[in-house]
């Protein structure tokens, strides 16, 4: 016998187990890897698409300086103010009124005319 034929038999009878486990697991291994590579097709779902509009709708967002809302009110003449998106009114110096946007800006010529407009008086300004 060679040699290295005999080196390499002693070391396998000195070490039987552990290359016997070695090669049970890396079967095992790629025993599992052909398994999952043949039914991961069985388990594939249709991917989620995502459809956008051609056109899509352009949003301007416009800021409004307090200025232009205070010489709104002086035009109008507004007693109250209210947001149309609220319904709470304001006298046109409260900080929450000069909050409101001249898009929602609603005007009110008395406390009855905003109350029967269903709007109710905020107790945050006076």
């Amino acid at each position: 016998m060679h040699k290295y034929g005999s080196a390499i038999v002693e070391w396998l009878q000195e070490y039987e187990k552990q290359v016997l486990y070695l090669i049970g697991l890396i079967t095992i291994a790629i025993g599992s890897f052909v398994f999952g590579a043949m039914h991961g097709n069985t388990f594939a779902q249709e991917p989620i698409v995502v459809y956008r509009p051609e056109n899509e709708p352009v949003v301007i967002v416009q800021e409004v300086a307090v200025d232009d809302v205070k010489s709104d009110l002086k035009t109008k003449d507004c007693k109250y103010v209210g947001s149309t998106k609220g319904k709470k009114y304001y006298p046109p110096s409260c900080s929450y009124a000069k909050k409101i946007t001249k898009e929602n800006l609603r005007c009110f010529t008395s406390d009855e005319d905003a109350i029967n407009k269903g709007y109710e008086r905020s107790t945050s300004c006076k």
